[in-house]
């Protein structure tokens, strides 16, 4: 076999090595921008998967081809030299027998990447099912109706529904939207079972009378209220602790933020006709 021959064997031996390196780096890294900054926990599309293969596999062409044309170069350079042609031949079969022992070390090394980035994604692939399970069956506000009572309270009904049988926290906020300016809150948690069910919240009118001229008013009167405040429940589930271990972090993180798909929320008018002198 020819010199050169040989050093282009080797030099794309190792090619193949730190082209393996490079494309597996490139790829967590385009992978890692993707997540972050791009897609997130959305969906990708077909297309950004194209273009991560195209740049990954550009990656570790180019140190290929690269070290295997220096290869050659110097297996030309070599050939020249007739003297030393022979002990260039065992370099160059030693350098070969390098490059192949770590191309194989590099193959099972990204080997055993492989199959634990294969558990990983199972690991999330299950998560990501449990968690749209648990969207699916989570109870969900359905109704907000005024059920009337006498000041200084007046009771709402709010009708959910769901499959999910558990503890749930269940907190509302009424605001004027006009001032954008919040009147009453409160917070309680319940027990739900599978199916329907009513919950009351109780409003403190005088309450809401009080904040108004405190908030809106700064403190004056002479205004008479007869308006439409906005009434906003949320309703979300207060997992366990086996719950939450399905779930991947993200989501629990984003449930403690108020920004997660199992939260229910819903809006309705409230009407208000109130005097202060």
């Amino acid at each position: 076999m020819r010199t050169r021959t040989i050093w282009t064997l080797a030099g794309g031996a190792w090619g193949l090595l730190v082209g393996l390196v490079t494309a597996l780096q490139t790829a967590g890294f385009l992978a890692g921008v993707g997540w972050l900054f791009i897609f997130g926990d959305d969906r990708w599309p077909e297309a950004a998967n194209w273009v991560l293969l195209g740049l990954t596999s550009i990656a570790g062409l180019v140190p290929l081809v690269l070290l295997a044309w220096l290869g050659r170069r110097l297996g030309i350079a070599f050939e020249s030299e007739s003297r030393q042609r022979l002990r260039t031949r065992r370099r160059g079969w030693f350098v070969f027998a390098l490059a192949v022992g770590g191309l194989a070390l590099g193959v099972g090394m990204a080997g055993a990447g492989a199959l634990t980035e294969r558990a990983r994604r199972a690991d999330r692939e299950a998560a990501d099912r449990q968690y749209a399970r648990l969207v699916e069956t989570t109870h969900r506000i359905t109704g907000i109706e005024l059920a009337g009572g006498t000041p200084p309270a007046v009771d709402v009904e709010v009708t959910v529904e769901g499959v999910r049988a558990g503890e749930y926290l269940v907190d509302w906020r009424l605001r004027d939207a006009v001032y954008d300016s919040t009147l009453a809150t409160g917070s309680r948690t319940l027990a739900l079972e599978e199916g329907g069910a009513e919950v009351g919240v109780a409003i403190d009118t005088a309450g809401v009378r009080t904040a108004y001229q405190r908030y809106v008013l700064d403190g004056a009167g002479g205004a008479v209220v007869h308006e439409d405040f906005e009434l906003r429940v949320t309703l979300r589930p207060l997992l366990t602790a086996i719950e939450a271990s399905r779930l991947p972090d993200e989501r629990v993180r984003n449930l403690e933020l108020g920004e997660s798909g199992l939260i229910s929320t819903r809006t309705a008018p409230f009407p208000v006709d109130f005097e202060l002198p």
